[in-house]
C-alpha cells in the first residue's frame, strides 16, 4: 500500500506545504501563525490537492512514463489507471472539502481554480509551448498565496507569488532549452512506438525533428520574464510593507536575475542551460529569504 504514497510525489506536496506556512507568515507573527488551526487546514487541503494533482499526471503519462520514469506505480502495475485516477478524484475532493468546512471564500475559490488547471495540465497543456509553462509557474506561486488567504490578507502573499511565478516562468523556459535534446530523441522514439501524445515543441520537417518556435524567442522571453521579476521586486518596501532588511536581500536576487539575463544572451553559443536554469533558481531562493527575513526583521 505504500504506493498510494510515493505516487503522490511527497516532496513536491511537502514543498507546496512549507510554501503556504510561509504564506501565512507574510501576514501573522510566527506565534499567531502556529496556533491558528486555519493554517494547518490549509497545509493539509496544499499537500492533498498537490499530490492529487501528480496522480492524474502520471495517468495520463503512463505511455511516456515506460520510457522515462519506468519506477512508477502505474507503470509498474501496482496500482491500475483507474484506480489512481479514483484516487485522484478523492484527494482533490478532500481537499476541496477541507476549504469548505473549515476555511474561507479565498481558500475555496484558490483550491477549485488550482485543481482545474493540475487536471487541464496533465491533459491538454503540459507539452503547449509556453501556456504550460505560465501554469506550473502559477501553480507555484499561489501555495503562497492561498497561505495569505488562510490568515486573511493577500497582498504580500500575492506580491511573492507575482515574484515566484515570473522567475519560475524564465527557469521553466530555461529547463525546456536544457532538455532539447532528451525531448528530441523522446519525440522520435513516441512516434516509433505510436504513442499519440507527442512533445508538441517539435514537428516532422523532411523526416527530422524540428523546432515549432526559435530558441532565440525562447530566451527573449526568459529575460522578459527576468527583467519583469527584477521590477516588481522593490514593490513591497515601496508600498511600505518591508523594510532595510528585505532590500539587502532582494538587491542579492536581482543581481544574480541579471547575471543570468546576460548568460543567456551568451548561451547561443555555450547552451550552458542547466548552469542557467541553477541560477535562477538560486535568485528565487534569495528572493524567498528577502521575504521571510523582512517579516522577521
Amino acid at each position: 500500500m505504500l504506493y498510494y504514497f510515493t505516487i503522490l510525489r511527497p516532496l513536491n506536496c511537502l514543498m507546496s506545504l512549507v510554501a503556504v506556512f510561509i504564506g501565512g507568515l507574510l501576514v501573522a507573527d510566527l506565534t499567531t501563525l502556529i496556533f491558528t488551526p486555519i493554517i494547518y487546514v490549509a497545509m493539509i487541503a496544499a499537500f492533498l490537492i498537490t499530490g492529487a494533482g501528480n496522480v492524474i499526471n502520471d495517468c495520463v503519462d503512463v505511455d511516456s512514463d515506460k520510457m522515462n520514469a519506468s519506477g512508477r506505480p502505474i507503470v509498474c502495475g501496482l496500482i491500475t489507471g483507474k484506480k489512481a485516477r479514483n484516487y485522484s478524484l478523492l484527494l482533490f475532493g478532500i481537499g476541496i472539502l477541507l476549504t469548505v468546512l473549515m476555511a474561507n471564500t479565498y481558500m475555496f475559490v484558490i483550491a477549485v481554480i488550482n485543481a482545474v488547471l493540475l487536471v487541464f495540465y496533465s491533459y491538454h497543456l503540459q507539452n503547449k509551448i509556453l501556456l504550460g509553462n505560465l501554469v506550473v509557474s502559477y501553480l507555484v506561486g499561489s501555495t503562497f498565496l492561498f497561505g495569505g488567504a488562510a490568515m486573511g490578507n493577500l497582498l504580500l502573499p500575492l506580491l511573492l507569488m507575482l515574484l515566484a511565478m515570473l522567475a519560475n516562468i524564465a527557469r521553466e523556459i530555461v529547463k525546456d532549452l536544457e532538455d532539447l535534446e532528451g525531448d528530441r530523441k523522446s519525440f522520435l522514439k513516441r512516434l516509433v512506438s505510436g504513442v499519440k501524445r507527442v512533445v508538441e515543441r517539435f514537428e516532422l520537417v523532411d523526416g527530422k525533428p524540428k523546432l515549432k518556435y526559435s530558441r532565440r524567442k525562447a530566451v527573449i522571453t526568459a529575460q522578459i520574464s527576468l527583467l519583469l521579476a527584477i521590477l516588481v521586486s522593490p514593490v513591497p518596501y515601496l508600498i511600505n510593507l518591508m523594510g532595510m532588511s528585505y532590500v539587502v536581500l532582494v538587491i542579492i536576487t536581482d543581481l544574480i536575475f541579471i547575471w543570468c539575463i546576460y548568460l543567456l544572451i551568451k548561451a547561443s553559443k555555450t547552451k550552458d542551460y542547466k548552469r542557467i536554469s541553477r541560477r535562477i533558481k538560486l535568485g528565487m531562493l534569495f528572493g524567498l529569504l528577502a521575504f521571510i527575513v523582512g517579516i522577521l526583521f
